[in-house]
């Protein structure tokens, strides 16, 4: 055995002495190499600073100036050929303004420069800098052809046709199939703030930070509910009747962590004596940080770390707001704005049993959904579909496997689930009246689900209000420490 690993060990020597010893030149002379990027601010504005960034606007986003020089591989050596390169930003998203030389986000060097070129930045945060790439992208400029990676023609002869086959196709619209030389530059930083729950949320549907790890360091941020895979929080400091300040922080187990240290108690880099604590309703975050995704189109922070101040009774009530009471009309509107807020809805009409169906026709546990490329709807899908546009209507399936019943909000269906935070409650118990007084919890979205992709999650029993007033946000599933954990 061991003359066998020498031996191997002798033609790998002997095989890396004939091929470590090759080399391959590449021809640098005339090719870029490396981009100066300068970027400025437009007149009467400056590009922050780290103890001073800038605040991002809304929708406008920063605009900037950006200047290119192109070098070649000699030292100094300007590259003075015209050469198409792509901007980017990171982090964020870049957006150049139309004008000539420029083909989206794609601009013309010529004689390998451009002064002040005006971009648009959004999305944007912290330490900003634009990126400059040569990407080896050509725009189409001939009319009436294809461009040559979409031409189904292998241009280069390389044995790959367009793209994305074709490594030197940037895109379909690529006018040449040979590659960049991959050379780059960054540019020095624009400053700005970290932004606020709302403005990760984007005002919209979806968030503009999609993929990004964002910090959130401003606000008040305060815990209304604390699941077994992670918490909502609320800002309290902003627009509550704007909305958007809200966000689902999912975090794969019940969140934990280490509180602040009064500065009397810190010593040695940790609280003496202090271990990990539950997270629970009332405390406040006052720095959140994580990766920014959509499920389903409900925006989630993934991946979390956050600094966290508990709540103490004796030093102040508990801050967790109370709920935006929303009706049939605000279901059908949209409820964008309150997606992971407290909300509650009042002597909605609970659904029935005797209005329960059974959609799994052939017994095998799954009932079809509807085939949305062929727009085939089979028995089963048919089933399940009328049973989504019953407000009073329960699938069965849907039930058992996820805990969901219905609500008949003024004749709009709401879907409630409680099967994990209220597993005792029967929503088809005989002895319930045909209305509840008023069930809260916060808002979920999932884009598959109908007949709207709402779903209001009770947090404990104290949000399922039978008869009666509910108790208010500073009470209601509010579990106060009362010693060390």
């Amino acid at each position: 055995m061991m003359k066998k690993t020498a031996l191997l060990m002798f033609v790998f020597g002997f095989g890396c002495l004939l091929a470590c010893d090759t080399v391959h030149k590449v021809d640098w002379s005339n090719r870029p190499v490396s981009f100066k990027v300068v970027v400025k601010p437009v007149e009467g504005e400056t590009l922050g600073s780290r103890q001073d960034p800038l605040k991002l606007p809304e929708k406008a986003g920063v605009k900037v100036l950006v200047s290119i020089d192109t070098y070649g591989a000699e030292e100094d050596a300007e590259y003075l050929e015209d050469l198409w390169v792509l901007l980017s930003v990171r982090p964020g998203k870049l957006t150049v303004a139309s004008g000539d030389g420029r083909y989206g986000n794609h601009v013309l060097l010529k004689g390998g420069k451009v002064r002040d070129v005006p971009v648009t930045l959004k999305a944007v945060f912290g330490e900003t800098r634009v990126w400059v790439e040569d990407v080896g992208y050509l725009p189409r400029t001939a009319a009436g052809r294809k461009a040559l990676c979409s031409n189904e023609i292998d241009d280069n002869g390389n044995g790959l046709t367009d793209f994305p086959m074709d490594p030197g196709c940037y895109d379909a619209d690529d006018d040449s199939e040979e590659p960049g030389s991959g050379a780059a530059g960054v540019s020095n930083p624009v400053w700005i703030a970290n932004p606020t729950l709302a403005q990760v949320q984007g005002y919209a549907d979806v968030t503009p930070y999609q993929g990004e790890t964002i910090t959130v360091d401003s606000g008040d941020m305060v815990v209304t509910r604390v699941t077994f895979d992670g918490m909502y929080v609320t800002d309290i400091a902003d627009d509550m009747e704007r909305g958007y300040n809200h966000m689902y922080v999912y975090n794969f187990n019940p969140p934990m962590s280490v509180p602040l240290c009064e500065m009397d108690e810190y010593e040695g880099g940790s609280c003496q004596g202090e271990r990990p604590v539950k997270v629970r309703v009332c405390d406040r975050l006052t720095r959140l940080t994580g990766i920014v995704s959509e499920f389903y189109k409900f925006t989630e922070l993934n991946f979390p770390a956050w600094e966290l101040e508990l709540w103490d009774p004796s030093k102040g009530p508990c801050m967790v707001p109370e709920p935006e009471v929303i009706t049939g009309s605000d279901i059908n509107s949209g409820l964008e704005r309150l997606e992971a807020g407290l909300v509650r809805v009042v002597n909605a009409e609970i659904g029935r049993k005797e209005n329960m169906v059974n959609c799994d026709l052939d017994g095998n546990g799954v009932v079809d959904f509807r085939e949305y490329s062929t727009n085939q709807c089979s028995e089963e899908c048919q089933c399940r579909e009328a049973c989504d546009g019953d407000p009073a209507c329960t699938e069965y399936n849907q039930y058992l496997q996820y805990g969901q019943w219905p609500l008949n909000v003024g004749g709009v269906k709401l879907w409630v689930s409680s099967g994990e935070s209220v597993p005792d409650f029967d929503p088809f118990n005989t002895e319930l009246p045909k209305k509840i007084a008023s069930v809260t919890g916060t808002l979920k979205n999932l884009s598959f689900l109908r007949p709207k992709g709402w779903i209001l999650e009770p947090r404990c029993m104290d949000d399922i209000v039978i008869s009666g007033a509910p108790k208010p946000s500073t009470e209601a599933c509010v579990e106060p420490r009362t010693g060390k954990e």
